[in-house]
């Protein structure tokens, strides 16, 4: 779709005033209340007046007494109750959070006098509650000390484990990758005022970057009845400011300066430069009742130096334009744009990479967002959304394009790497209703829509003289031989297209709330037109074969075929105990289908994908270069992504099951949940998941008959060993290894450079407790925290051990290994040694307000996050036919474990006024007990240092001014 037909979408829309804001669940709250007299029996014709957010909304009772506001943007709204012949009441203090269904139950008295006021907020219990997560509100987000980016926020989602822990803004501007209950990471997803902005061709992350300081509320959702959360894995709800009846404003800077922090545990380790942060941000009425604007920028300059001394800059810079108008007194709606760019100086800087191998990234991106609200009556609510992302992002190398890379003995790279550009537009169209009847002597909130988005991206990959040189050691190869790998200048176009549906009935009875709902989704992929002028310097199999990178002029496909359509029944019920309702007990079930991401499954299919042959060759002077001399000592030894026997077929060597499907995951859940008192509420919830159904890649061969089939088990023969006498292995705590054996592919079997795609019978068990409570800001303090403790385990069955390679190896591919644990997905980047999983994790935070009668009044805010210590099974690299593997050296990969980590963030603000000026000063402090744990070590055995490659960040100091207008 071209700009201008977005444009006439968009107007549209608005003039057809079609809709409720979508995907209402992401970005806003419910209020639903019911009025009786002092008998209890139901009391019609009341007319119930919200103030607050936006324009006052008024309603009437229905015939039971109830009344209902939907997708009020989060805040605190009052509720004024009256009826001729009774006392009026007001409730000035309640409280709406995304996602929350706050209920009220008002009594009205019938001796008349002056407005009653009920002081308190709303009920802490949710009775019709969706989801399980936590909500980060405004006050939160200002007075708990955190590093102001949503991933740091993320300890604080009950049971979510992120692979990397943020010190002070020492992470911060980079996308971290996280597990939730028994999920892995490519099934997150990320929304911004109800905008998906889940990157597709890296599913799991985020498309775009974000303002801390433009958050109104966060919420995350790590299970869920909904039926319109598409996915098993963590929802991160980000809502934005906007302009409301009052003018408001605030400007902010913040610096955490590297001269106030701790010293590093190692010499020349990783710790903070410097982190700059400063915005603004305004809002208003620009037409009292009916319009509204707000607009912000921030920008922060983040300079963390890494282990062995090497800067990572990045900067972040982020605007926000908003219009909110309320076009009737049942008709209202918002128009939205963001922009906002990510430059990086840097990336990936480690002690793994010479500074030359590092990239500069841009990230620019325009956002465009259009909904309108049309209520059109009482019973029958409409919703509709359209937005449009339309993104840049660009990874250009320091080296340089004329440069050799290569990879020495201790696996550091030097010369060069990758050159990346990509353009990507998502286009994302939503329509909802929600209509509310009685039957059966029950209330009843249908629910049912229908979604499209759709992600088309073009790519480019060159590489610096199309060629990789390795070390003979990181193939475990012998003595004088070295590696050379010829890669394609990848060239793509995909398309990705998720089409979903959905319906769910809200049952509401006495104390019974029953959620039941169907949700379908058919999401596929396509491959569009490209080409490569080949690697021309690849030599073929044999000598004076074709090379195996030729030119390719490839007119596109149908992605193999990846079209996945699933149903998934969502069941939830509700019951409450007592008369007061202070108790709840729940129990769900939910089915959830994988997200469909763009890579690596597309360019499975496409010639022009992910293209790799590998030959060894006698490094006669040992500089890691393939000079011209030594190109006579090439021989062949594997390929990926490329077709063996015909390397110019437009038909890739990789085969997907015609029958292939997403995994699966079935969820019951048991929970207890109790308010004590009026401001504070508890609970548990267990948690089972079965994830079932897991595709899975199977090595394909020609076999002695010329049959292209799946190598089976005996298919491998064993081929020698690693860790022998001549060259032992050496684990972390001093141990010799015994002699592991590594298998090869017996004579007669070639591999034909490609993988058959398929869901296997592997599945994965997760169990877990997580025990919560929240304390609301009263009598001066608030608290809110979670403990969860989970076991998580592979059940490997037997057609997967038939078709597996028998060598015991740490892979990556979903967290498999011979051990029985998951801990996830390797994370990338310069976390590479990181294997995310804890069987224990916290968070509990918390502030006071200190004498705020007082002039002197001043608040302290704490949080504290813990989690076992991430695990770092070492490995030794082998050899053969199909490429190098690590080979676990360690029958758990839980054996060597890094330390427990245990951290203490601190927050001390003050708040001086003058008049309708509010100017805080704030003092944050990071790793407060100045804890050294180490995250990341090196694991290869070979090298026998298993060196610290990055450690805790030092306690460091972030200072801060904070400007506020009313």
């Amino acid at each position: 779709m071209g700009r201008g037909s977005f444009a006439r979408l968009t107007l549209a829309l608005l003039l057809l005033t079609a809709a409720v804001p979508a995907l209402a669940q992401l970005q806003t709250g419910d209020l639903y209340g019911k009025v009786a007299d002092e008998q209890g029996k139901p009391l019609p014709g009341v007319t119930i007046t919200l103030t607050g957010v936006g324009a006052p909304q008024v309603q009437v009772t229905e015939e039971e007494g109830q009344f209902r506001y939907l997708n009020l943007y989060p805040g605190t709204y009052s509720v004024k109750a009256e009826l001729q012949g009774f006392s009026p009441i007001d409730y000035p203090d309640i409280v709406i959070q995304v996602g929350r269904k706050a209920d009220l139950r008002i009594t009205l008295s019938g001796a008349v006098q002056d407005v009653i006021t009920v002081t308190g907020e709303s009920p802490l219990l949710d009775e019709r509650k969706l989801n399980e997560g936590s909500n980060v509100s405004t006050v939160e987000l200002d007075k708990i000390p955190t590093a102001r980016d949503p991933w740091s926020l993320l300890s604080q989602a009950p049971g979510v484990l992120v692979d990397r822990i943020n010190v002070g803004g020492n992470e911060s501007g980079q996308q971290s990758a996280f597990l939730g209950l028994g999920s892995n990471s490519r099934d997150n997803v990320f929304a911004v005022d109800g905008v998906v902005l889940t990157d597709m061709n890296a599913v799991g992350a985020s498309a775009t970057y974000f303002d801390f300081g433009a958050f109104e509320e966060v919420q995350f959702t790590v299970a869920s009845t909904d039926v319109t959360v598409a996915t098993s894995g963590v929802t991160i709800n980000q809502v934005t400011k906007r302009g409301t009846n009052e003018l408001r404003g605030n400007a902010r800077f913040l610096r955490t300066d590297g001269e106030y922090q701790s010293d590093p545990f190692l010499e020349n380790g990783n710790r903070i430069d410097k982190v700059d942060e400063y915005g603004l941000d305004v809002g208003g009425p620009l037409w009292k009742d009916h319009l509204w604007g707000w607009g912000s920028y921030g920008e922060s300059d983040i300079g963390n130096i890494v282990q062995g001394g090497q800067l990572d800059r990045t900067v972040l810079r982020d605007s926000n334009f908003k219009l909110n108008f309320q076009a009737g007194p049942s008709n209202s709606g918002v128009l939205h744009y963001w922009t906002n760019n990510k430059l990086k100086f840097g990336r990936g800087a480690g002690p793994r990479r010479s500074p030359e191998t590092t990239l500069d990234q841009t990230t620019p991106q325009d956002i465009y967002k259009a909904e309108d609200t049309w209520i059109v009556n009482p019973n029958f609510v409409l919703t509709a959304l359209a937005s449009r992302d339309d993104g840049i992002f660009t990874l250009t190398p320091k080296g340089g394009l004329d440069a050799d890379i290569y990879v020495t003995a201790d696996n550091v790279r030097h010369g060069s790497w990758f050159d990346f550009k990509q353009d990507a537009i998502i286009d994302q169209y939503r329509a909802d209703a929600n209509y509310f009847f009685d039957a059966a002597s029950a209330d009843h909130q249908l629910k049912f829509g229908a979604g499209y988005r759709t992600q088309e991206n073009h790519s480019g990959t060159v590489w610096p003289h199309g060629k990789i040189v390795w070390h003979g050691d990181l193939f475990g190869l012998d003595p004088g031989l070295a590696a050379v790998g010829f890669q394609r200048n990848r060239s793509v176009a995909i398309t990705s297209t998720y089409e979903s549906a959905w319906v769910q009935d809200t049952i509401t009875r006495d104390r019974w709330t029953i959620n039941a709902g169907l949700r379908y989704d058919r999401q596929y992929l396509e491959n569009g037109a490209s080409s490569d002028a080949g690697n021309l310097e690849t030599p073929g199999v044999e000598p004076g074969a074709p090379p195996l990178i030729p030119a390719i002029d490839f007119p596109g496909n149908d992605a193999g075929g990846f079209t996945w359509s699933t149903i998934q029944p969502r069941v939830g019920i509700t019951y409450a105990l007592g008369e007061d309702r202070k108790s709840l007990v729940r129990a769900t079930f939910s089915r959830y289908a994988e997200q469909l991401g763009q890579l690596p499954l597309a360019s499975r299919a496409s010639p022009l994908g992910y293209s790799y042959a590998y030959f060894y060759f006698e490094d006669a002077n040992g500089n890691l270069r393939l000079d011209s001399g030594e190109r006579p000592s090439l021989y062949f030894a594997y390929s990926v992504g490329i077709n063996e026997d015909n390397p110019s077929s437009l038909i890739s060597a990789n085969v997907n099951d015609p029958d292939l499907g997403p995994a699966l995951t079935d969820e019951v859940s048991l929970g207890f949940e109790r308010a004590f008192g009026t401001n504070f509420a508890g609970g548990v919830t267990l948690t089972y998941r079965n994830i079932h159904d897991i595709p899975e890649t199977r090595l394909l061969v020609t076999d002695e008959t010329g049959q292209v089939r799946a190598a089976t088990r005996d298919d491998w023969v064993q081929a020698g060993f690693v860790c022998t006498a001549e060259e032992p292995c050496i684990l972390p705590n001093g141990q010799v290894v015994s002699p592991q054996p590594v298998y090869d592919l017996r004579e007669g079997i070639d591999p034909t450079g490609g993988r058959f795609y398929t869901n296997g019978d592997r599945e994965q068990d997760y169990l877990g407790a997580t025990l919560f409570f929240s304390k609301r800001l009263a009598n001066r303090w608030s608290m809110r925290g979670h403990f969860t403790y989970a076991d998580w385990k592979w059940k490997i069955g037997d057609e997967f051990k038939g078709f597996d390679d028998p060598t015991n190896e740490v892979s990556t591919d979903l967290g498999f290994s011979d051990s029985d644990d998951v801990f996830a997905e390797q994370s990338g980047g310069n976390k590479t040694e990181v294997f995310a999983g804890s069987r224990w994790s916290f968070n509990v935070n918390g502030f006071y307000q200190v004498a705020p009668e007082r002039p002197w009044a001043f608040n302290v805010g704490a949080s504290v996050t813990g989690r076992e210590g991430f695990v770092s099974p070492p490995f030794a690299r082998a050899g053969s036919a199909i490429g190098g593997r690590d080979v676990q050296l360690t029958g758990d990969l839980d054996a060597f474990r890094n330390d427990d980590i245990i951290v203490l963030d601190g927050r001390i603000d003050k708040d001086i006024r003058f008049g309708d000026m509010n100017v805080t000063l704030s003092l944050d402090g990071f790793n407060l007990t100045d804890e050294h744990y180490v995250l990341q070590t090196d694991r290869d055995a070979t090298v026998h240092t298993y060196d610290i490659l990055e450690v805790l960040s030092p306690r460091v100091f972030r200072f801060g001014v904070t400007l506020r207008y009313r």
